[in-house]
């Protein structure tokens, strides 16, 4: 009797399967959980207090690839995935600088188009909307669930994007030097004006000559900030320029290390003109 109740419970009982999502990075894992919330498990590949163009795939984040419902990725920047999503099948995968609508920026020094493109919330509006579309056709039940989340995040960043042009357009020193060429996306969102990076692309050090270039540009424009994040930052080299123009190093987050994607870039909105208001 009791195998048969048990038995009749399964038909009867609603399901509480969950979408498995793996992405490479953690911004794209916490755009995943504004939609997904409690319908999805979603977890990260490379750690994020890294530097991601150098981390390499270890045989257990291949294996969590493989066992996923969806793969999602950046697509330019990142560990090379190709060998992986080729034996992927193509609605389990989503390369996130073939979203259309996307905005992306080329690289000038080798012509590839710049990976950080969550650091322009217009952006992570766009990406949500698709990952919303993907989960609804993995999990159509839920279609309405993934689509209301979506776009209460989409909201989200609307307020986000109005918080921070309105406080950066007062700002009368809009020029910002950073270490390495990080946030050209949040730059050119919030009206800023990128004036230098020191690192001369993908972990090339900056020449002499380059250098005091960047401190002849931060000179000329009263820039006394160098805005980096952890994983790109070499303290030497920082050094160098600001014992020249007397200014200082902040650190951005670019990875959400230990807040969501909104405290994320507000926090970064609100450190970028705290420094650069009193320029």
């Amino acid at each position: 009797m009791r195998l048969i109740y048990t038995f009749i419970l399964l038909f009867i009982l609603p399901s509480f399967a969950q979408v498995n999502v793996i992405t490479t990075i953690k911004p794209l894992a916490d755009i995943v959980k504004e939609v997904g919330k409690d319908k999805v498990i979603v977890e990260y590949l490379i750690p994020p207090n890294v530097n991601f163009h150098l981390y390499e795939y270890k045989p257990q984040d291949v294996k969590k690839v493989y066992k996923a419902d969806v793969f999602i990725f950046i697509g330019s920047g990142e560990p090379n995935v190709s060998s992986i999503v080729k034996s992927l099948p193509k609605g389990n995968v989503l390369k996130v600088i073939d979203i259309k609508g996307i905005y992306l920026i080329k690289e000038e020094d080798h012509n590839e188009v710049h990976p950080a493109v969550w650091l322009d919330p217009q952006n992570a509006k766009v990406i949500a909307k698709e990952i919303s579309s993907l989960l609804s056709k993995k999990d159509p039940k839920n279609r309405e669930f993934y689509q209301k989340n979506a776009e209460n995040f989409i909201n989200q960043c609307d307020e986000l994007l109005n918080y921070g042009k309105t406080k950066l357009s007062t700002l009368k020193n809009k020029y910002f030097v950073s270490y390495h060429y990080e946030f050209p996306y949040f730059v050119n969102r919030f009206g800023l004006v990128y004036l230098a990076e020191i690192e001369m692309g993908h972990g090339r050090e900056p020449t002499p000559k380059h250098i005091l270039e960047v401190i002849r540009k931060m000179k000329k424009y009263n820039v006394k900030t160098v805005f980096t994040s952890r994983q790109f930052y070499n303290p030497k080299t920082v050094k160098v320029v600001l014992d020249q123009v007397g200014g200082k190093v902040v650190f951005l987050d670019t990875m959400g290390e230990n807040s969501s994607y909104i405290e994320m870039m507000r926090f970064n909105i609100d450190q970028v003109y705290n420094e650069l208001a009193t320029q």
